[in-house]
């Protein structure tokens, strides 16, 4: 029996077939690749028709499954998901229209001023503007509203409506769709860049693993793929207008991050402040621009790396199981945009590797793992130099730290000894494509890296050209293999430095399964043993977070009076920190987004209890003592 929202769901379906609601022919709405701006600027205005009515919404494959929405339309065009992209030079006065062809009200944010008088006029057939907390033009049923206001600063902004006066994030059902970016342009710049808007469906009632998430209208692999040079720079704007926060993770590279906002605010960071990151958390109505260069040939993604944004959606009426979520696309669905980086029009002469460096050997054999007192039963990673296996009852929890050496090259030949197939991602190295672990993606047109099925092996090679603290997991039904427990620490050290777990400490979160609402993990257990500090020692504590949602955990490390130590932030995603970003400050309640890292120095000054405390979705926690004790004489 359908849950009320899947029966509402399919409801819809049976409707859509008709192409007619309420009497109306129901257009097909267009997947809008925010190339072109809509409206017709003159004498410095920019004058924009735009109207809202019911649209057929095929969300992957056109002419296959699909929803009636609502969707923005220019007038005498075609509904577009999501809306017209409104893009104009700084200081262009904007003047709008919007006319609803709905059966009932709606409210429009994000077309009017930003300051705290309203310039939008009363309107005919009873348009009522309003200028309350919601900032939300109302507009009846049959009516038009227009609106006159000046752009704003420069950077990244959105449009969006709603059935009510609920915020963005609680938009679950057919106005959902009802969104599109507003880009204003600093005076004499020419855009060169493409611009991403995030949206999520999700039935009313469902689970949140229900999600379908698109990105310009499209849900992998159906979302738009990009051809790039080798060396050429690529400017992206990412606006999210769906129901969550979301973390963007870059395989393979690194991006600037050069500003961010939401939907009347833009910062754009001066130079030296713009951080270096292969996953950037951007919140719910959140904005970001990014810059980043393709420096080796081949295919890779970028994607949201919370598991329901990436996976195929649990129980979506009219959804047959597709090509998008067969094996050999190791299920992947939702926020992924596929990039395929071509080699350079001049190729530059290959970087020299110094003569004669050894090549590091290891095996990393995925194995099945009993329950023990303190684990359910799992998988594992048995990380070995020796070829040596682990007896089955002493596997770790999560994998034992990788540690490479940066500017060394390393091998790592993978054993698949479960019994479906699987393959390793190396977040955050910078590497080769065929070894970067997504099956049927990863590499190029001549190669792609297959699943590694069970009994089958892999050889990885990498030379990690930074060192920094980073992850290894599983790409392969992430949200089932994750949880399982395949993921572990992977720590690249400079040349001449060994790992030392006395003074190296790891904290790498994750989940005993991949719903959110299991126990939070630590090091793979929930009640980790204490950890000794000496003090006057200097450590290196790094923080890891590979959960399946949870983009807002906190740490804090206090004393037994509640107060925060000090430590000095390092590093984040293997990227050293510039100096004048690493002060000291209170240990209280830094975050890490999923599949985010973070590396702090840290000096106990005098001996005690110190408490470990993290924090995640749904109020999840885990706690960790410190046990700091003086120096030995």
């Amino acid at each position: 029996m359908l849950s009320p929202g899947n029966a509402l769901f399919a409801i819809a379906l049976s409707v859509s077939l008709t192409s007619t609601v309420l009497g109306q022919a129901v257009p097909t709405a267009s997947a809008n690749d925010n190339r072109s701006s809509a409206g017709l600027i003159r004498n410095g205005v920019l004058n924009l028709q735009l109207e809202i009515r019911p649209a057929l919404w095929y969300p992957e494959e056109d002419g296959k499954a699909h929803l009636i929405v609502s969707a923005f339309a220019e007038e005498g065009h075609i509904p577009q998901i999501p809306g017209p992209m409104i893009r104009v030079p700084e200081g262009t006065e904007i003047a709008a229209s919007v006319r609803n062809l709905l059966d009932h009200t709606i409210y429009i944010h994000g077309l009017s001023p930003r300051t705290e008088t309203n310039e939008a006029s009363q309107s005919e057939n009873g348009a009522t503007p309003t200028n309350d907390a919601t900032d939300a033009l109302e507009i009846a049923a049959g009516a038009v509203c227009q609106v006159r206001f000046k752009s704003r600063p420069p950077g990244s902004y959105y449009y969006w409506a709603s059935n009510d006066r609920q915020p963005l994030g609680m938009r679950t059902g057919a106005d959902s769709m009802l969104s599109g970016a507003l880009i204003v342009d600093a005076r004499g710049t020419r855009p060169d860049d493409q611009v991403f808007v995030v949206s999520t469906w999700l039935p009313a009632g469902s689970s949140p693993f229900s999600t379908l998430a698109t990105i310009n209208g499209k849900s992998w692999p159906y979302t738009e793929h990009f051809d790039l040079r080798a060396g050429d720079p690529v400017h992206w704007r990412w606006i999210n207008t769906s129901d969550s926060d979301h973390a963007m993770h870059m395989h393979g590279f690194y991006f600037q991050v050069n500003g961010t906002g939401d939907q009347n605010h833009f910062t754009t960071y001066q130079p030296s402040a713009r951080p270096m990151v292969v996953t950037q958390e951007m919140p719910l109505g959140g904005t970001f621009d990014m810059t980043w260069v393709p420096e080796r040939p081949g295919h890779w993604i970028i994607h949201c790396h919370m598991s329901m944004h990436m996976m195929m959606p649990e129980t979506l009426p009219g959804y047959p199981v597709s090509s998008a979520y067969a094996p050999e696309n190791a299920g992947m669905a939702g926020l992924v945009v596929g990039v395929n980086v071509l080699p350079a029009a001049k190729t530059a002469s290959a970087p020299k590797v110094a003569a004669n460096l050894p090549v590091h050997k290891f095996r990393l054999l995925v194995r099945e793992r009993p329950a023990t007192t303190q684990t359910f039963a799992g998988y594992s990673y048995d990380l070995t130099k020796s070829g040596r296996e682990t007896p089955v009852n002493e596997l770790p929890p999560v994998g034992n730290p990788l540690v490479l050496t940066r500017g060394e090259p390393a091998e790592i030949e993978i054993v698949n000894q479960l019994k479906e197939p699987t393959t390793v991602h190396w977040h955050g190295i910078e590497l080769e494509s065929p070894y970067d672990g997504v099956p049927g993606w990863s590499g190029n047109a001549m190669q792609t890296s297959p699943p590694i099925v069970p009994g089958g092996t892999f050889l990885a090679r990498m030379t990690p050209p930074r060192a920094g603290t980073f992850i290894y997991h599983s790409h392969w039904q992430e949200r089932k293999q994750l949880g399982e427990g395949l993921t572990g620490p992977l720590i690249v050290l400079p040349p001449g430095e060994k790992f030392d777990p006395a003074t190296d400490k790891i904290f790498l979160f994750s989940r005993d399964g991949m719903d959110g609402t299991e126990p939070l993990l630590l090091n793979g257990i929930p009640q980790p043993p204490p950890i000794p500090l000496t003090m006057g020692t200097r450590y290196r504590l790094r923080f890891i977070n590979i959960t399946p949602v949870d983009s807002d955990l906190t740490y804090s490390v206090l004393d037994t009076n509640g107060a925060p130590v000090q430590w000095r932030a390092i590093a984040k995603d293997g990227w050293d920190l510039p100096t004048e970003q690493t002060s000291l400050k209170n240990a209280r309640e830094d975050y890490l987004s999923v599949g985010e890292t973070r590396d702090y120095s840290f000096v106990p000054d005098k001996p005690g209890e110190l408490y470990l405390r993290a924090v995640a979705f749904q109020r999840m926690w885990v706690t960790a003592t410190l046990i700091v004790s003086p120096p030995k004489p």
